[in-house]
């Protein structure tokens, strides 16, 4: 496994025609895998193909005929009818005369086509590959990118097609989806079974929420039947009845059927349409693959989460401390009046937080706390901890609230609460949440003009990267990493937004398994990236040396990676490109993320929910929803995990390993189930790979990071150690794999300013002064 033939890991833009994959061997030959490429598309291009279109109006047939077509091509697959309906709209009509090429091979691609009438040939390098016959459709991967043509097409008759463009798909796509996402996320927001769910929770139910239609007088659901579905009412009206005898009424914006989703419960009332009605239904099994099975107990820990979130002292805690807090906690149901802390016994005994209900005193009457909140904190102090009750403190209503005692408390957070706080006001933790701004400050009084020049340690897509020393430290360091951009390609290429999205991500990340950065510089030719050096190897090289991996080693990388993906979702950061290529195993052997030129800061209030619809990334981890257009978020890095993980333990990624044409790579990942091979023993490895490449996004988070970090399969695996570098790693690179230090302290003693090294770079290039005049796009880059 593990193919080699490694080429450089490439930001190959608006072009992935070049292969991505070899033929695959046996499981002894663990040296043989090519480093995959990535691929990043948007609108913006015109359409290339040669065509006269006609003005024609579809009939009911025609619309039929073109539904049933498209539903044969990958890039359809998971669009429903009505999405189909809207594509059809879109779509134009066309012909091409007879031995007319409507289009070559190697020329670029804009539109996708159906064949209505005549026949075409496909030909590859000038030798008929196959024949087209009515209801073919063709051209599909131009709806992705742009791509240059694998193949030409010639029309061997007078032939009429149907076509749509590129960026006429996409756009049509993109208004359907958002609008009918944000039109569903509105809804739950006045749905009370919802209101316990935090936003990430919301989004991801919001993504799966189905629409269904129902007939005047349709009975929905039957009194008496098995309960399964929850149902909000996005148009219409429906009569609830007991028997035959109506209940109530409900409208728009009411919703039933709540029971299903916690209980195996059957249908206690009838619920009949009183005109056309459109609902949006929720099954129980759905949202048990989000929530997990569970479902009162994720609603509980949400509450008692934001109780301390609000907590003025609880706060203060980190999130280790809470989570292990709220896994100790006990949930206990209480009725009014019952004594929750009798008067005269001393305050420090027990917290408490309310789920349902809320405290009092017993003859005040004065409610001393109500739902999420949390009560008998303040008794932790030290001179409040002598402190008794003057009043029984009871139940005001009937209610839920969880409760710990003191001595746990303490026990889960490690020492008295006071002592802790202060620890943690100067933990990795705190250090993590925010860019220190004196140290972006110094990071000015570098000067591109005074970096001594080390070495060229790669060359980019875009440019080469040198190997530099400052005069002035930043972050203790004075060895850094300089990444080159050519502006005249990346004008060329129309990627200024990316250069851009990557500089901001870069500016706010701070997590000790990421790159550093530090400033970024311009000159006429290039913009420039000064960030950490990191002494290491590839991951990429580092599993071809340890062969297939153990369920430590993959352990090891796998969780560094989620940790690494906790920390840019919590900062609304989507990846979109986690593969071995862009990790470092640094000197001590553990993980720093290198490139961050996929990642985008995704914009809105719901954090996780946020979508993007640009296809980006490298095929063979890309995950399916990315291919088919509809949309995604930050889930899609999960999946990319997945492969990963199944790339450590298989030795091969699951899907297109063999594949040579980028068809067949999405096709395989869009269709494929996924196989595991024989010497693959670990059964609990496997569910999580099941889990993280499931093809419903929301089921790889299992709901949130600590649940998915207590998967069985992560079970005695220490995170904490992990983060403060403290477990042993599988593999640290050799140092004769590394940089060498006489090495640079050889080249540092030269004193060659980098400044000298660029100008004769760019001469190599051979720019001249049009081409490297400077451009409005790269205003926030500092000279």
């Amino acid at each position: 496994m593990f193919k080699s033939n490694k080429r450089a890991s490439e930001e190959n833009f608006e072009n992935n025609n070049d292969d991505d994959s070899q033929k695959g061997s046996n499981v002894e030959n663990v040296n043989e895998r090519r480093s995959k490429q990535m691929v990043v598309v948007e609108g913006g291009e015109q359409v290339h193909e040669q065509i006269t279109i006609i003005n024609k109006k579809k009939t009911p047939n025609e619309n039929t005929f073109i539904i049933t077509c498209l539903k044969n091509h990958f890039v359809f697959y998971n669009l429903n009818e009505a999405e189909l309906e809207n594509i059809v709209k879109k779509m134009f009509y066309c012909e091409v005369a007879q031995q007319q090429f409507i289009f070559q091979q190697s020329y670029p691609a804009s539109s996708f086509f159906i064949l209505e009438r005549g026949s075409m040939e496909v030909i590859v390098n000038d030798k008929t590959k196959r024949e087209l016959k009515a209801g073919d459709g063709f051209g599909e991967l131009a709806l992705l990118y742009n791509a240059p043509r694998s193949a030409s097409v010639r029309a061997l008759e007078l032939c009429n097609l149907w076509g749509i463009d590129r960026n006429t798909f996409r756009r049509a796509v993109e208004e359907m989806i958002t609008k009918e996402y944000e039109e569903n996320r509105k809804f739950m927001e006045v749905v009370r079974f919802f209101h316990n769910l935090t936003n990430e929770q919301k989004d991801a139910i919001a993504a799966v929420l189905i629409v269904q239609k129902f007939y005047k007088n349709q009975i929905i659901v039957t009194e008496g039947d098995p309960a399964s579905s929850f149902y909000i009412i996005k148009e219409g009206t429906v009569t609830v009845l007991k028997g035959t005898k109506e209940v109530r009424k409900l409208y728009k914006g009411d919703s039933f059927g709540e029971q299903a989703l916690y209980y195996n419960t059957v249908r206690q009332m009838t619920v009949r349409a009183e005109d056309e009605v459109k609902c949006l239904a929720l099954g129980r099994d759905t949202l048990t693959k989000i929530l997990g099975d569970q479902v009162h107990a994720v609603t509980f820990r949400n509450l008692q989460k934001w109780a301390f979130e609000k907590n003025n002292l609880l706060t203060k805690l980190n999130k280790a401390q809470i989570d292990k807090v709220l896994d100790v906690m006990k949930i206990s149901s209480y009725k009014a009046g019952d004594i929750i802390m009798k008067k005269g016994t001393i305050a420090n005994q027990k917290i408490v937080v309310i789920i349902e209900g809320s405290l009092k005193k017993a003859k005040s009457g004065i409610t001393v706390a109500s739902k999420a909140q949390a009560w008998g904190e303040e008794f932790l102090l030290e001179n409040q901890k002598a402190k008794t009750f003057d009043d029984d403190i009871v139940m005001e209503t009937d209610g839920v609230i969880a409760e710990i005692t003191s001595e746990n408390f303490t026990d889960c957070i490690g020492g008295q609460i006071e002592e802790i706080i202060k620890q943690n006001e100067s933990s990795r933790e705190k250090k993590m949440q925010k860019i220190d701004p004196s140290k972006r400050e110094a990071a000015k009084s570098i000067k591109l003009d005074t970096l001594i020049y080390i070495k060229t340690i790669a060359f980019g897509q875009f440019g080469p990267v040198y190997l530099v020393k400052s005069n002035y430290a930043y972050n203790d360091q004075y060895y850094f990493a300089l990444k080159a951009f050519n502006k005249i390609q990346i004008s060329e290429q129309s990627l200024e937004k990316y250069i851009y999205q990557e500089k901001q991500v870069l500016e706010i990340v701070n997590f000790p398994f990421i790159i550093q950065y530090a400033r970024a510089f311009k000159d006429n030719c290039d913009v420039y990236f000064l960030v950490e050096f990191v002494k290491g190897m590839e991951l990429f090289d580092v599993i071809r040396d340890i062969g297939l991996l153990n369920t430590y080693d993959s352990q090891f990388y796998v969780a560094s990676m989620i940790l690494i993906l906790e920390y840019l979702h919590h900062q609304n950061v989507i990846f979109r490109d986690m593969k071995p290529e862009n990790l470092m195993v640094d000197e001590k052997g553990y993980l720093k993320l290198i490139d961050l030129g996929t990642a985008k800061i995704l914009k809105g209030k719901h954090g996780m929910g946020n979508r993007t619809f640009t296809i980006i990334g490298t095929p063979h981890y890309m995950a399916p929803e990315i291919i088919c257009g509809k949309g995604y978020n930050c889930f899609v890095d999960l999946w990319s995990v997945g492969i990963c993980l199944y790339e450590f333990m298989c030795g091969m990624v699951p899907f297109g390993e063999e594949a040579e044409d980028p068809y067949e790579i999405y096709e395989e990942i869009i269709k494929k189930d996924i196989n595991y091979p024989t010497y693959l023993k670990d059964k609990k490895a496997k569910k999580l790979m099941d889990q993280l490449l499931s093809r419903v996004p929301e089921v790889r988070f299992g709901g949130s990071y600590p649940t998915l970090k207590s998967n069985p399969w992560f079970e005695n695996f220490d995170w904490d150690k992990l983060l403060e570098k403290e477990l042993k790693p599988p593999y640290t690179p050799p140092t004769d794999k590394l940089t060498q230090d006489t090495e640079i302290k050889k080249a540092e003693s030269e004193k060659k300013l980098i400044i000298d090294e660029i100008t004769h770079e760019q001469k190599v290039r051979t720019i001249d002064k049009d081409q490297s005049a400077d451009t409005p796009w790269d205003k926030d880059f500092m000279n």
